[in-house]
């Protein structure tokens, strides 16, 4: 069994040298035909250089040669004046380098015309994003079991989480509409005195599923996009729940009737939309991670309607009287911060020129 395994081993070992000694033949090959296609376009002999390339185009070049051999496939074409062979060429240039950046003191002239006649943009980004937010609750009118005008409590905020998948697509090089489908957590804390011996201490969190709609304005290099972004959002309510704890003072008539218990659902006491005004900033870097963009986001999401159900305001009879709350009318503003990753998708053609109308 021993003797078999070796013997395996030997012949994997001899394919595997014999696959990688074929390989490196067939690089050392191509780059001297790179040597052979440059010297017949230098020395004007340019009707040689497509025949030369043409095997190692396939198959052959590592990378950096590609590029080369591609950008002396569309200079011999173009110098020819076979302007459809040349954007054959160029489009399956940037098919293999969608990425490619235009250096003005390297490339020709007639090179970079050729390139700026085709659309080398992303048609759109796609990615994933996650963070935190805070959520901070905007009363529009208070609601007491007991006198509303001195039982106001206290809003505090705590951290919620957001997950999502975003997608941008470019109108200009500067202008961009993105969109997002984000799974959001609200959380907050309210905190109140009530009916002179009670303490209330509420935590809700709310589940909503969101989908936004922006236009951003980019600026900034090709390694490091800034934006800004404002637009508007709509967003469905998945649940909501809150936990209670109400403690009561000692008294001697009253006694001690604290209160606690499992979590209570109030998804029936909240409207189930809600639309928010939307603005932010971020910025994306290129080539921190593979090939895409890392992103980062910061936003403000400023919602609009009372998220509270005022014809179920007094339905749940265990928080009004088990807990002694009934819900105030307000409104939602949240706060993120995300990070994320994008993937640039490219499809590069050829821009039609629009033909100019003639007078008369």
């Amino acid at each position: 069994m021993r003797l078999k395994a070796l013997c395996f081993g030997f012949v994997l070992f001899l394919f595997t040298n014999n696959v990688l000694a074929q390989r490196q033949e067939s690089e050392n090959a191509c780059a001297k035909t790179l040597n052979s296609a440059r010297s017949s376009y230098e020395q004007g002999r340019i009707e040689e250089v497509p025949g030369l390339l043409e095997d190692c185009l396939k198959n052959g070049f590592n990378d950096v040669e590609m590029v080369e051999a591609y950008k002396l496939l569309i200079l011999s074409y173009l110098y020819y004046d076979e302007r459809a062979a040349a954007e054959n060429a160029m489009l399956n240039f940037l098919k293999f380098e969608p990425e490619y950046e235009i250096n003005p003191v390297v490339d020709p002239p007639e090179f970079i015309n050729l390139y700026n006649s085709f659309r080398t943009n992303p048609i759109f980004l796609i990615g994933a994003k996650a963070g935190g937010n805070a959520t901070f609750v905007d009363v529009e009118k208070n609601y007491s079991l007991s006198n509303t005008a001195s039982s106001t409590g206290t809003y505090r905020s705590k951290v919620g989480y957001q997950v999502g998948l975003t997608l941008d697509v470019p109108l200009s090089k500067k202008f961009s509409i993105a969109t997002e489908l984000n799974l959001i957590a609200n959380t907050y804390e309210y905190t109140k005195k009530q009916l002179q011996f009670s303490s209330l201490l509420y935590t809700e969190e709310q589940m909503w599923g969101e989908l936004p709609l922006f236009v951003r304005y980019n600026f900034g290099s090709s390694k490091l996009k800034y934006y800004v972004q404002v637009g508007g959002a709509v967003s469905y309510l998945l649940s909501a729940e809150a936990n209670v704890e109400r403690t009561d003072s000692v008294n001697i008539e009253v006694g001690n009737r604290s209160v606690s218990g499992p979590s209570i659902d109030l998804t029936p006491q909240r409207e189930s939309l809600n639309y928010s005004i939307v603005g932010g900033f971020g910025l994306k870097m290129k080539d921190v991670l593979g090939n895409g963009y890392l992103l980062f986001d910061v936003r403000y999401s400023h919602g609009l309607p009372n998220v509270v159900n005022t014809d179920a305001r007094y339905n749940n009879n265990e928080l009004q009287y088990q807990y002694l709350y009934v819900d105030n009318d307000y409104s939602i503003k949240n706060a993120f911060v995300s990070l994320g990753y994008y993937i640039p998708i490219y499809k590069p053609k050829v821009i039609k020129k629009r033909k100019k109308k003639r007078k008369g």
